[in-house]
């Protein structure tokens, strides 16, 4: 029985690469954090007035937990892919590395992202212009980010998925 490690052959399953595997780690991590956010926000603002809605807390911790769970979540789907490969038998370096079409795929989710946050910081510019609350402002730019990071994530998995 050998053990020697081998390069993946054509009817192998298409390995994932290190940037779509934090694809997948971004999205659920935006959207825990978010629904968490949210849970602990909205009925905040149902229940007392909009000036007395300790959010900025919340607003911080989520955007946190965001940006260490997709590093930390990234990290393990990077060596978890790589210990599949090594299982199946397949020689994991140069398997899990980017390439001209993950730079590509991050190209198209960027616009696309850029697109949908821009259009949404009309709205905050209204919102600051009308003298809005700034937990309506302070929100409407959490939320673009969130639907930002949505469009930007799926618009990457149907390209790695379904291609341009």
């Amino acid at each position: 029985m050998s053990h020697e490690l081998r390069q993946p052959e054509d009817d192998d399953p298409v390995i994932m690469t290190a940037e779509q595997r934090s694809v997948w780690v971004y999205l659920a991590v935006v959207a825990i954090t978010s629904t968490a956010y949210f849970a602990v926000v909205v009925p905040r603002a149902l229940s007392q007035p909009i000036e007395d809605v300790s959010w900025i807390t919340p607003m911080l911790w989520a955007i946190g937990v965001s940006i260490v769970g997709t590093i930390v979540g990234s990290i393990f789907g990077s060596i978890g892919g790589a210990i599949g490969l090594a299982i199946r038998g397949i020689e994991p370096k140069g398997q899990l590395e980017g390439d001209l079409r993950d730079k590509d795929i991050k190209k198209l989710g960027d616009r696309r992202s850029a697109l949908v946050s821009g259009g949404a910081m009309f709205g905050v510019l209204v919102l600051a212009m009308i003298g809005a609350d700034l937990f309506w402002i302070g929100n409407l730019v959490f939320l673009a980010g969130t639907v930002g990071a949505f469009v930007e994530g799926v618009t990457k998995i149907l390209a790695y998925r379904r291609g341009f």
